[in-house]
């Protein structure tokens, strides 16, 4: 009995001990967590990847075919332009020359004949023409008959066909010295093109022949090297997405890391955005060329890069943290930190729109029309947005609000008008409104904001918000304190 009542009075003490305990965890109290606003630096930065690649790559090949007697180069050797990297046996090549010299040598001789032909017709049509003149003398004095004065003028004629005769022959024989000298051209250049050289001053990153290997150059040149032209200034091809294209600009600085080298940074400039797109898996991307100094060496041909390249940079603007304009308070917090505004669609439209229809300069009674009737057709999803128990909804929301806009300007609008009206809206497409809650005397509230540039950490406040003003960011606590880990008594 008295074992029974020691083990009560133990048991009674450990629950009173396990009381004082949970009377000790008490619920952290839940509060806003601020960021005043502050003046500093945005810039927007891309990350893309690509690979080092020479600025100049030049691949060798060969225009004639035949074996490979000589090798000159081999990888990594640095050559000067017109060094011999490669020859093909000339044999063939040298025997074409000779054939093509002789045909050269005929047709010129050629050439001689048919001018002695032709000098032997101008003396024989000489000779007619003075045996015609004596004849037709003769028969003036009726010395001869008509007949062979006749036989004298058939005599005359043909020598002047004679020496049309030779002409020709000589026209043709000149013609066949020049095609015989233009094939003895391309015999020689053909035989020069045994002989393979450099045609840069560069670097032999690639060789593709050995000695005693044949090379077909029939429909196409074989590759036998490949040189590129100076190691000292390099290039990267980066892939850039769509979405990363606007602002990217020729200057823009790069700076990236290789995996040989993943501690230190190289830098860099944007050149050229190639106009050419690339679809892959359904992602459309653009080649970005940026220059690289490589002077120390360190970089080589078909490295991975990692870069980022600064499209935009600004310096001393106003700017809160990006977590401001993606927060969105529960209804309970708003109901325990800010009396909760009931949503009644009285919100006003957007407020950019007024200022737009000003600056198409329409009348006034037109624009107050315009915007009456936006403030009654979008009520409804004003609402919606305002309401903090459709946050959920937001996006979609604020989608439909600028549906209906667009479908109510495009109805009250001219076609000039809604073209003009657009033009102005794709002007202002860098800059954009949010909502963001700021904390004052323990209360929160919200405010619309005109925001800019953004890096993701931070963002540009246009208007909306001042230097020093608290923005939410989020709320912290809850849990109760020390409720994690505890064991019962």
């Amino acid at each position: 009995m008295r074992v029974f009542t020691i083990t009560m009075a133990i048991a009674v003490l450990g629950l009173a001990a396990c009381q004082d305990k949970q009377s000790d965890t008490i619920a952290e109290p839940v509060k806003p967590i601020a960021v005043a606003a502050s003046t500093g630096q945005i810039a927007k930065i891309i990350n893309s990847s690509g690979h080092v690649k020479p600025k100049i790559t030049v691949q060798v090949g060969s225009e004639v075919s035949g074996k490979v007697i000589a090798v000159n180069v081999d990888f990594n050797s640095i050559v000067k332009k017109g060094d011999i990297l490669a020859i093909i046996d000339p044999d063939n090549f040298n025997n074409r020359v000779a054939q093509e010299q002789a045909r050269v040598e005929n047709s010129d001789a050629q050439i001689k004949v048919n001018q002695a032909s032709l000098t032997r017709s101008n003396v024989n049509l000489a000779q007619a023409k003075r045996s015609y003149e004596r004849r037709k003398q003769l028969y003036a004095e009726n010395a001869i008959s008509q007949a062979q004065l006749e036989e004298t003028e058939r005599a005359m004629l043909l020598a002047q066909a004679d020496i049309e005769l030779a002409q020709a022959r000589l026209d043709a024989a000149h013609s066949s010295l020049r095609q015989a000298k233009a094939n003895l051209r391309t015999a020689m250049v053909d035989l020069s093109r045994t002989v393979i050289r450099a045609p840069i001053d560069g670097i032999v990153i690639e060789r593709k022949i050995d000695p005693g290997q044949t090379v077909a150059a029939s429909l196409s040149a074989p590759e036998l090297f490949k040189i590129v032209n100076d190691l000292s200034e390099l290039q990267l091809e980066a892939a850039i997405v769509e979405s990363d294209v606007s602002g990217l600009d020729a200057g823009d600085k790069v700076s990236f890391n290789v995996d040989a080298y993943p501690t230190r940074r190289f830098h860099g400039a944007v050149e050229q955005l190639r106009l050419q797109s690339q679809k892959n898996n359904n992602i459309v991307t653009y080649t970005a060329i940026v220059n690289v100094d490589n002077t120390d060496g360190l970089l080589l041909p078909g490295m991975t890069a990692n870069l980022q390249i600064t499209t935009d940079l600004k310096q001393n603007i106003l700017r809160i943290p990006a977590a401001a304009e993606r927060f969105r308070p529960n209804a309970a917090q708003i109901k325990e930190w800010k009396a909760a505004d009931k949503a009644d669609g009285n919100a006003p439209a957007n407020p950019k729109v007024r200022s737009r229809l000003q600056e198409l300069g329409i009348p006034a009674s037109k624009i107050e029309k315009i915007l009456a009737r936006l403030e009654k057709d979008t009520k409804q999803i004003r609402a919606d947005i305002e309401d903090p128990l459709k946050s959920f909804r937001r996006t979609p929301n604020l989608k439909r609000l600028a549906a209906m806009t667009q479908a109510v300007l495009k109805d009250t609008l001219s076609t000039t008008e809604y073209q003009t009206y657009q033009r102005i809206k794709q002007s202002q497409s860098q800059t954009r409104e949010a909502d963001v809650w700021l904390i004052n005397d323990g209360k929160i509230r919200k405010t619309t904001v005109s925001l800019g540039l953004s890096d993701g950490s931070f963002v540009e406040v246009l208007s909306g918000v001042k230097e020093g003003e608290q923005v939410v960011t989020g709320f912290s606590g809850g849990p109760p304190k020390g409720a994690r880990g505890k064991r019962r008594g």
